[in-house]
């Protein structure tokens, strides 16, 4: 803790700051991050620039600010440091159709999750990184879109449409490459490439795809999924305040490192796969004991994330669920079959169940103010 102290600075309102800096000793991925960064300012305009206050704003160079640029060659730079170490496009372009039929399996451990977690390690450095520089960044650039929004009631409308027309150049001009890579992935008569077909048959433009919404989701559903999202961002806002200001990027971290080593045992939770039995029992077991009591920060942010699920699942659980009826129809329409699909929405809703028994026993515990 003390080495962790002597890392960060506190700032006011009790957040912390760690100084991260992904980017050094990274040339390749800073280039590419002020390059990505240059080709958003630059082509921005043409999708919101109808909005005079962010045209003028974006000229002017000051519609994202410092916070933003730090937010994101920091995010850049570390994630083209996992592309590198994980060799991510040589993967993409080696053909591995054929090559094995041995299924696949997860290795990840519950011991593996708590060495990421290390103070001074990626989660808390990119907690950090959200907390100082991401969030103030968001709540920029939402409040300068909101405000266009309020002036012009068409804006979302017309940034939409010139967004599509920035797009579907693009879009159609790499639909060969997708091909040849889910024929080198997967075959040239899998499933994969039978979904392809449909979509690519079914999607011809952008019309195409605001026909599909229309046909399956009612004016009045798609005016509530809206007003949900601005109500959720501003909720996510206060949440987010609330957990930063209170310095739990480090207590959150903490927590789960020592959560995640007791539940790990090699003979009865070797991996992350299955958390239902074993897996569930370990950690159960580490959260009765003396020091298992999650910190209320924590307990918080969690309440928040659930509530938020739970409140889309009430609004929108029978929408979805028609969504999901008429996509699997066309589906099984094409000849592929849903079986394995169903069979991983079973597993996973089982697996759901174990992890929101297991949070009802975090709630019910209560929380510790440290």
């Amino acid at each position: 803790k003390q080495w962790y102290q002597r890392r960060v600075a506190i700032t006011a309102g009790g957040r912390v700051h760690n100084h991260v800096n992904f980017c050094k000793n990274n040339a390749v991925g800073e280039a590419l991050a002020r390059a990505a960064r240059k080709l958003i300012v630059d082509e921005l305009p043409d999708i919101i620039g109808h909005c005079e206050s962010a045209a003028i704003a974006l000229e002017n160079g000051d519609f994202f600010g410092r916070d933003c640029i730090r937010a994101f060659d920091q995010s850049f730079c570390y994630g083209y440091t996992l592309y590198e170490k994980y060799e991510v496009a040589k993967l993409a372009a080696d053909c591995t159709y054929g090559d094995s039929d041995s299924d696949y399996s997860v290795s990840v451990t519950y011991q593996d999750m708590a060495n990421v977690l290390s103070p001074g390690g990626p989660v808390s450095k990119l907690g950090n990184l959200a907390c100082a520089h991401a969030l103030p960044c968001f709540k920029r650039v939402v409040k300068q879109i909101a405000d266009c929004a309020s002036a012009d009631d068409t804006f979302y409308t017309k940034a939409v449409e010139k967004a599509r027309a920035l797009l579907e150049p693009f879009i159609l001009e790499n639909m060969g490459s997708v091909k040849e890579g889910l024929i080198c992935h997967f075959g040239a008569n899998s499933d994969a490439m039978t979904l392809f077909s449909l979509m690519k048959n079914r999607i011809t433009s952008f019309d195409d795809i605001v026909n599909l919404v229309n046909k399956h989701v009612s004016g009045d559903a798609q005016d509530s999924l809206v007003a949900g999202a601005k109500s959720g961002i501003y909720d996510f806002f206060d949440g987010s305040n609330d957990f930063c200001d209170a310095g739990c990027v480090y207590k959150t971290t903490k927590y789960f490192k020592k959560l995640f080593i007791a539940t790990h045992d090699a003979e009865t939770c070797p991996t992350i796969e299955f958390y239902c039995g074993d897996c569930q029992a370990n950690a159960e077991n580490f959260m009765a004991g003396p020091a298992g009591s999650v910190p209320c920060c924590t307990m918080n942010a969690l309440d928040s994330i659930t509530s938020t699920i739970q409140s889309v699942i009430e609004n929108y659980g029978e929408l979805l669920i028609d969504i999901e009826a008429a996509v699997t129809e066309t589906v099984e329409e094409s000849g592929v079959s849903t079986d394995g699909y169903e069979a991983v929405k079973a597993a996973a809703m089982e697996q759901a169940k174990c992890l929101g028994d297991t949070y009802e026993g975090m709630d019910e515990d209560g929380c510790m103010n440290a």
